[in-house]
């Protein structure tokens, strides 16, 4: 059974934060980086003039252009020299409190979501709050790449409740776990996302939320933790699942969430003024635009500079269209978001 709330009277988010690793990859240069490993033993590595057809192809199809990362995938990890989820989630995190006007001391809550942790054990979220400075109550949200749409239903019932400014952050570093296939090398990146939630006239005006555990292996590091030697060796730490099994659930996941949000705000598609999603794939979006009538001019997408940075994905979408002033008071904004484990979700917002 879904979990629907709403509405949810009383905040507004009063400042936006993104943060990306400084290296940035264009698919060619992803495709002429791949190790002979990547393309199989079929036929010799591509070159040339075959490269950048592929580079293309993958941008019209995948509607990817470039990338950041804070690992190579096909190279050694060197945890001393390389950007961690903390360190994007706290970059992105001070920019939106600057923006906010908010001091770090005055943060009452701080939700962080991510489904690459930098520890096995150790919160996200104290680690970031710590480098804030914050003395908050710090909390991980863990629902794969719909975690930060559970996380912003938490988030607005803590400003609610608390009358003070709420932290709510997203980051991935998915090059730590990209297997050696030139499909996820294109498709994935890393980044950082963060909205400041303080008391305002916003309104929620529906969340609905749904998981399906059955699903799992869809998507998945599958590797048992602790880790064991036997295991990385397999490669159980690196994503793996089922693509094809992925492409045929997830449009779906995304319209029964949108269609619930929509049915408990008693909206319809045509109120939606913008719609931002998880950055899940350009076809999947078209697909979900289609099905619910969404003009696709009204659909927020940042896959062809950051490629999908899974949980932050959205939150990225929204700071970039407020910088481009897409947003008003009043504007009806859609959020929706897909992710391992399985989890979809969904929120219908009122701007203010």
């Amino acid at each position: 059974m879904a979990a629907i709330l709403g509405p949810l009277e009383g905040f507004s988010v009063a400042g936006t934060g993104v943060a990306f690793p400084r290296r940035t990859w264009t698919n060619l240069e992803v495709l002429q980086g791949l190790p002979s490993a990547a393309w199989g033993r079929r036929a010799p590595d591509p070159h040339g003039e075959q490269l950048a057809f592929m580079a293309e192809s993958l941008e019209a199809t995948q509607g990817v252009h470039t990338r950041a990362w804070a690992h190579v995938p096909w190279e050694p990890l060197d945890h001393a020299q390389e950007e961690t989820v903390v360190d994007l989630a706290v970059a992105a995190a001070r920019q939106a409190l600057q923006r906010a006007g908010v001091a770090a001391a005055d943060v009452a809550m701080l939700f962080c979501s991510t489904s690459t942790p930098h520890r096995m054990t150790a919160t996200v979220s104290a680690a970031v709050g710590h480098a804030l400075g914050l003395t908050a109550a710090c909390q991980d949200v863990r629902t794969g790449c719909a975690g930060g749409l559970f996380a912003l239903a938490g988030a607005v019932m803590a400003v609610q409740a608390l009358q003070r400014p709420v932290l709510l952050v997203g980051t991935e570093t998915f090059s730590k776990v990209i297997p050696i296939h030139k499909l996820a090398a294109t498709s994935l990146g890393d980044g950082a996302g963060a909205l400041v939630l303080v008391p305002g006239q916003g309104v929620l005006c529906s969340a609905w939320m749904q998981t399906d555990g059955g699903l799992g292996r869809i998507i998945t590091t599958d590797g048992a933790l602790p880790p064991t030697q036997a295991e990385l060796e397999r490669g159980g730490y690196l994503l793996g699942g089922s693509p094809e099994e992925l492409m045929t659930q997830v449009p779906g996941k995304y319209v029964e969430a949108i269609t619930g949000a929509l049915k408990r705000a008693g909206l319809t598609s045509t109120d939606v003024d913008l719609h931002v999603p998880h950055q899940s794939g350009k076809s999947t979006m078209e697909e979900v635009a289609r099905a619910l009538s969404i003009p696709w001019d009204r659909t927020v997408m940042t896959l062809p500079r950051h490629a999908n940075i899974g949980v932050p994905g959205w939150m990225v979408a929204l700071s970039l269209a407020v910088d481009a002033g897409r947003l008003k008071a009043g504007n009806t904004v859609l959020f929706s978001a897909v992710g391992g484990g399985m989890s979809w979700a969904a929120a219908v917002m009122r701007w203010a």
